[in-house]
């Protein structure tokens, strides 16, 4: 959104309240990007950032014994180190795969007494098993554990690094079946993070471990060079909110890449256009795709190199805060686009003349535009983007697209800093601002919208009303509509862990995205399918 490019370094007040932010344990470096709230239901983990109510977000750590990296605390916490049991390095290794993940050292806690009435376990021990051991980021894993006593109950918990160092972690309640086996694709959870049966809950259920800031949002760069790592383990007995883990029984390592070795990627400097290029294995010619994200700025490559798995030649494109681009959102310019479309269409190993555009928030904006400016434009993904150029002027030739502006008298503050900018957004059918309305209804593409229904940061599901309205009063229909009931504004690749609340780069201060955890899960399941299969339809 290009609502913070908007917002005055010193902001005297938002209806009232001062623009200044509560004492958040530990901001962030400005690099790292925002996080979560809470998917567990009721009597699962600590609060969590509840910015409808306006409770402090608070992430209670099940274990006194974080992960640590080569030996050290990630991060130094003060009195962190008094409180860790001692280090036991388990250099299990996930059957199947290659090898125990280096780096990821687990701690184990004092185990308490077992649970009472449970028989004893089969001879052997229990063991725990991820399929695949290695994998994309966008596969399904199968974790089962093996060797647990009939009807025992266990905690499954997965802990996780990012990029940054910065620990997330999230844990689910189980029970053995009569057999003493445990399958993820089959058994409920019966507490924890999540409820039911959610074979991949533990991924997008991961959050913030307790000495994190509760806003803090994973972010996955270097996509070809470092894999998301994950431990998982088995604990004995169902763990409450702020107690210590069980015993731990058995435990896998996990690597998500999100990109395969085979695939190749281009650093472009081509003319003024900046970006990541991947390219499929094999000669090709293979779709040509541009994906955008949204004001955040800078270059985000994880979902352009998925893409490029999929068989789609794509250029990650970012259009400011990267290398030389300007450092901030200032008025853009599309012929700066227009040179990326001509990058993509001559490439030798891209289908071309047609492409797709994909992009999120302010890049559905500029993914409409080109479309309607750019006649080689056969495919367009909006997701939660507006039907009118926000923030910034947009020059196209002898046209230009004003930024539709916002309202600050709109922003409300919860008590806990919580930043709600949904109503800032100008009315994208005022009269007044009528010339910043996107003239889609010119394009020959074909438009897939996303929305998230429960989208805080703007209005998505009014936007893609208003688009679908103008298309029909121009007698078109190339248009498909996915909307998802409950589900917010960042929606990304499968399995991508689910954030509420994001920490905003530029202002510093928690914005509200919405969604409801589950819910988001399968939007971006869900989404991500229908994705691949429209791109496939309008570019094969």
């Amino acid at each position: 959104m290009g609502w913070t490019r908007c917002f005055p370094r010193r902001l005297s007040a938002a209806r009232g309240v001062p623009f200044s932010v509560p004492p958040l344990r530990a901001l962030p470096q400005p690099g790292a990007e925002p996080g979560p709230a809470s998917c567990a239901p009721e009597g699962g983990r600590g609060a969590r950032a509840d910015a409808e109510n306006g409770r402090r977000a608070v992430l209670q750590y099940h274990s006194p014994a974080p992960a640590v990296l080569g030996g050290r605390v990630s991060r130094r916490v003060p009195g962190l180190r008094e409180c860790l049991a001692p280090v036991a390095s388990r250099q299990q290794h996930v059957a199947g795969g290659r090898g125990r993940v280096p780096g990821l050292v687990a701690l184990r806690a004092a185990a308490p007494p077992g649970p009472v009435g449970v028989r004893p376990r089969r001879p052997g021990g229990v063991t725990l098993t991820v399929t695949p051991p290695v994998g994309l980021a966008d596969e399904p894993l199968h974790i089962q554990a093996r060797g647990l006593s009939p009807g025992e109950p266990v905690t499954v918990r997965a802990l996780a690094v990012s990029y940054y160092g910065r620990l997330f972690q999230s844990c689910a309640h189980y029970e053995a079946d009569g057999v003493g086996a445990l399958d993820l694709t089959r058994d409920p959870s019966r507490g924890g993070d999540y409820t039911g049966v959610e074979p991949m809950g533990l991924l997008w259920s991961l959050a913030p471990a307790g000495m994190e800031n509760p806003y803090v949002r994973m972010v996955q760069r270097s996509v070809l060079k470092k894999p998301l790592r994950l431990e998982v383990t088995v604990h004995q007995a169902h763990n409450q909110t702020g107690l210590l883990l069980g015993q731990l029984l058995a435990s896998a390592r996990v690597e998500r890449w999100y990109a395969t070795p085979q695939i190749r990627a281009i650093r472009v400097r081509e003319g003024s256009v900046r970006g990541s290029f991947f390219l499929p294995s094999g000669d090709g010619p293979f779709p040509g795709v541009i994906d955008m994200f949204g004001d955040e700025g800078g270059l985000h490559e994880f979902r352009a190199s998925l893409l490029a798995c999929r068989g789609f030649a794509t250029l990650a494109l970012p259009y400011f805060a990267f290398e030389d681009l300007p450092p901030i959102m200032k008025d853009l310019n599309l012929d700066y686009f227009a040179q990326a479309a001509k990058f993509v269409q001559n490439h030798p190993k891209v289908k071309g003349p047609k492409i797709g555009v994909i992009g999120s928030g302010k890049g559905a904006e500029l993914a409409f535009s080109m479309a309607a400016f750019l006649p080689d434009v056969a495919a367009v993904i909006s997701i939660n983007g507006c039907i009118s150029n926000t923030g910034t002027a947009l020059h196209c030739g002898q046209v230009i697209l004003p930024g539709l502006p916002f309202d600050l008298d709109k922003i409300t503050v919860t008590s806990s800093g919580v930043y709600n900018v949904k109503e800032t957004l100008v009315d994208p059918l005022d009269p007044a601002y009528g010339d910043s309305l996107i003239p889609i209804e010119k394009a020959n593409s074909h438009f897939l919208f996303v929305v998230g229904e429960d989208d805080k940061q703007w209005n998505s599901s009014l936007y893609a009303d208003l688009a679908i309205k103008r298309l029909e009063e121009h007698g078109k229909n190339n248009y498909t509509l996915l909307s998802y009931p409950n589900a917010g504004h960042r929606i990304d690749p499968p399995n991508s862990p689910f954030f509420p609340v994001v920490l905003d780069r530029w202002l510093g201060v928690p914005v509200l995205g919405g969604g409801q955890c589950r819910a988001h899960a399968i939007a971006q399941e869900e989404s991500w399918k229908k994705i691949l299969k429209f791109l496939k339809m309008h570019l094969e």
